[in-house]
């Protein structure tokens, strides 16, 4: 009996980590989703200018490291959030902004010319929270 409950303690606990860390990002797009206008797939719109809604999202949701490229390109720039599971860019889409939430891979590969500089490249769970790739690969031989 005593093994039964701790196999039926650990299976629970495990779900419960893994819907917590699985979850990680949700809340995020939860958020800008009931907050912006969408206009597609992960893409909003906001009235309010790229630093404003960057700077209301990051207060909303710390992120790992946030990217400001706007004074260097102007409105070929933006404002870029880095978080474990996601990226959310904020660049600006005339007198407002246009807002998109990407996976980590598609979020690095789509702005890379504005953050590359800056972050590593994520690892196939993302980021941990302090921006370091959360897998580096493995196996025979790595590390040599």
């Amino acid at each position: 009996m005593n093994r039964t409950y701790r196999a039926l303690a650990g299976g629970f606990a495990a779900a419960l980590l893994a819907v917590s860390l699985g979850g990680c990002g949700d809340s995020q797009s939860s958020w800008i989703g009931k907050k912006y206008h969408k206009v597609g797939t992960n893409t909003f719109q906001a009235s309010q200018p790229p630093r404003t809604v960057a700077s209301a999202i990051n207060r909303k949701f710390k992120a790992i490291d946030r990217v400001d490229d706007m004074a260097t390109y102007g409105s070929r720039g933006g404002v870029f959030l880095r978080y474990p599971k996601l990226v959310v860019g904020v660049t600006p889409s005339g007198a407002g902004s246009h807002i998109t939430i990407d996976k980590p891979s598609g979020g690095y590969n789509r702005y890379y010319s504005h953050v590359g500089h800056r972050w590593s490249a994520p690892g196939s769970g993302g980021w941990n929270k302090h921006g370091i790739a959360s897998f580096r690969g493995g196996g025979p031989g790595s590390g040599k």
